[in-house]
């Protein structure tokens, strides 16, 4: 699965991006997950590097594409860096910041998918942790930070992901240790959170990327002892 950033100031061109990514996603085995920016400084503001791809343009207000590449540089020199662009005159100037290649607008989606498919052979194999999840119609890799949490109803284990819900045959003991990770707290009898999407705790209930789960009376103490442990080692 890979982490895609859109940083283009034309609502209508990171949507038709966005879908192209959607179409090249059923044409191949690739997974992307997509977050999208109007201006490049929302972009590099407390930027992390967890993105695999950017593709950002040139002639935007404000900060230009060229700039905000060369800080993007700064912060990241492994990411995999697109121009989407009508300026291709520009394309010289594109390598000072390693991008990789350029998509020249009006976008097309033959020439997008092609370019797309030379970009990801430049991204690295990636070295997090995985789980694979076998659902009744698809077998899924995904990378354990994209796991939000795990819920169980009955003999249903239900896998909140960044992406998607998958639901596969099992209980929550086999859940917990095909994760492997003590990241990932057990709430209750029924719920694994990944700490470092929890984003407050309350009598009987953390939230956990804006969803409100059950923790249970004797699990609250633990749970805050293990995001002060989880925070701490970060």
């Amino acid at each position: 699965m890979k982490k895609v950033a859109i940083i283009d100031d034309d609502e209508n061109i990171r949507s038709t991006i966005k879908e192209y990514l959607k179409k090249y996603e059923q044409a191949s085995k690739e997974q992307f997950i997509v977050s999208d920016f109007a201006f490049p400084e929302l972009f590099l503001t407390n930027y992390k590097p967890e993105y695999d791809i950017v593709m950002m343009d040139i002639d935007m207000p404000g900060m230009n594409g060229l700039t905000a590449a060369r800080k993007l540089r700064d912060l990241d020199e492994r990411v995999v860096l697109l121009f989407v662009t009508n300026l291709a005159q520009y394309a010289l100037k594109g390598y000072e910041v390693a991008a990789t290649d350029f998509i020249v607008k009006p976008l097309k989606y033959e020439r997008f998918s092609q370019k797309l498919a030379r970009a990801l052979k430049f991204v690295p194999e990636s070295t997090r942790p995985m789980l694979m999840i076998r659902t009744e119609s698809a077998t899924i890799t995904v990378e354990l930070d994209d796991i939000i949490y795990v819920e169980v109803n009955k003999h249903d284990v239900y896998y909140h992901t960044v992406k998607d819900v998958y639901r596969v045959r099992g209980s929550l003991k086999q859940a917990e240790e095909d994760l492997g990770d003590p990241k990932f707290f057990a709430c209750d009898k029924s719920c694994l959170v990944n700490l470092a999407y929890v984003e407050g705790v309350s009598a009987g209930t953390v939230t956990v990327a804006g969803n409100d789960l059950c923790v249970s009376r004797s699990k609250k103490k633990p749970l805050i002892d293990a995001l002060a442990a989880f925070h701490n080692r970060k």
